[in-house]
């Protein structure tokens, strides 16, 4: 199954070449979750704060569908 994934802030440090502007395409196996899809990149599960799942909230335990845009952020803070 292939999917798309958009990252921002910090996380994208973890994605060699990751481009902003069309995210990263992966193809992974079919129901993996998007805990398992972080690891499978190499992003700290620890650093992910929130979780979209074609533009709704979604969860680590989100088990991904073929062609799910996916976009993770880190914590943010402001002031």
């Amino acid at each position: 199954m292939a999917l798309t994934l958009y990252l921002s802030a910090t996380l994208r440090s973890h994605v060699p070449g990751y481009d902003p502007e069309k995210g990263v395409h992966v193809v992974l196996q079919e129901e993996t979750t998007v805990a398992e899809l972080c690891r499978h990149l190499n992003i700290p599960v620890d650093q992910v704060k929130i979780v979209m799942v074609n533009g709704k909230h979604g969860t680590l335990t989100h088990r991904l569908n073929r062609d799910d845009r996916v976009a993770l952020f880190p914590p943010v803070g402001g002031g």
